[in-house]
């Protein structure tokens, strides 16, 4: 059976979470919906704002007392014979949830530099899902992290194992998070925005060092990222996300050669590309902003920003969701729910 045969990993179905003002709701993320299945590695694409790390926190649970899941479904099936749960359930165990994180899914955060513990070596807190969630001691779960430094491309990784984070520098305390993410074997990794932080070179190694250790233990990943050449080397394939909302899914190489939502093709477009200084092609910012979650305009998010926006259509009716092709789907008025461009 291929990967994408397989039943799903994790299935994000009608998703909304919205900022709770005194009672009052204000959606964050509405109505998200996608698949991960094992193996695979999934991009969720976006400007800031659009719901990507929100996204990512409700799926572990981190959300903040103000932020809460209103409805929907995060059904994650570890396989190996554990059971299958629902994320977003209200009535989820805090112990049980408590095994999962960490466990059966790890997070690999934005920011390497406040990422960890500074008064814990890295060892100690690289070894603490192994002795939490594997139950081996000091001294195997001691030995386990030194190989996994080793594996993440730390040198000399058994005196690195008794430095503190402060030690290290932001490659090295993201390599380092690389390993604690994997310490368990868990089928799932979140990365949040893993290279924001660090400068082009590092960030082309870690992209790198995570693809391959991607390829050699099997871990499906939700990739979480604003950078477009990093999806281009990293995922199977891409969520858009605006506005809380999903407006293009489709495997990579669709989304790079045959955008259909005017704010993917935006966002192509401002993407610098080999050959453009040659040609001197400028590039094509999308105009407007982003709107904020107070301000959010009727029907289509994007129909302000949009140049193909169709006046007492765009700005009045949420698109729904169309199919383009097999595993491609766009949600715009520009696509009717045959899949069919309009002329």
């Amino acid at each position: 059976m291929s990967a994408t045969d397989s039943p799903p990993l994790l299935a994000v179905r009608d998703l909304r979470i919205a900022l709770d003002i005194d009672g009052s709701l204000v959606p964050v993320v509405d109505g998200l919906s996608f698949e991960l299945r094992p193996r695979q590695v999934l991009a969720l694409v976006g400007e800031s704002g659009c719901g990507k790390s929100v996204t990512a926190n409700a799926i572990m649970r981190l959300l903040p007392d103000e932020i809460r899941i209103v409805s929907g479904e995060i059904r994650f099936e570890p396989g190996g014979g554990a059971p299958g749960v629902d994320l977003a359930a209200a009535n989820l165990p805090r112990r049980q949830m408590e095994g999962i994180r960490g466990g059966q899914i790890a997070m690999i955060f934005q920011e390497p530099m406040s990422s960890f513990s500074p008064v814990h070596t890295i060892g100690e807190q690289v070894s603490e899902p192994l002795r939490l969630h594997r139950g081996l001691s000091r001294r195997e779960a001691r030995e386990r992290t030194v190989d996994l430094l080793a594996k993440v491309g730390i040198a000399h990784p058994a005196e690195a194992v008794d430095r503190y984070p402060q030690e290290f520098s932001g490659g090295m305390r993201q390599r380092a998070m690389i390993a604690k993410a994997l310490s368990c074997d868990p089928p799932l990794i979140i990365a949040d925005e893993p290279t924001t932080a660090l400068d082009v070179t590092i960030q082309a190694q870690i992209i790198a060092l995570m693809r391959g250790l991607q390829e050699e233990f099997g871990t499906a990943i939700v990739f979480i990222t604003h950078d477009l050449g990093v999806v281009a080397q990293m995922a199977d394939e891409v969520a858009i996300m605006y506005t809380g909302r999903i407006v293009e899914k489709a495997k990579t190489r669709d989304i790079f050669h045959a955008a259909s939502h005017p704010y993917t093709v935006s966002l192509l477009r401002a993407v610098p590309r080999l050959g453009d200084l040659h040609l001197r092609r400028d590039l094509e910012p999308i105009g407007g902003n982003v709107p904020t979650l107070f301000s959010m305009p009727s029907g289509c998010a994007f129909h302000p920003r949009c140049v193909s926006a169709m006046p007492g259509r765009c700005d009045a009716v949420v698109p729904p969701m169309a199919r383009v092709e097999e595993r491609h789907e766009v949600c715009c008025h520009l696509y009717p729910t045959d899949g069919e461009p309009m002329p």
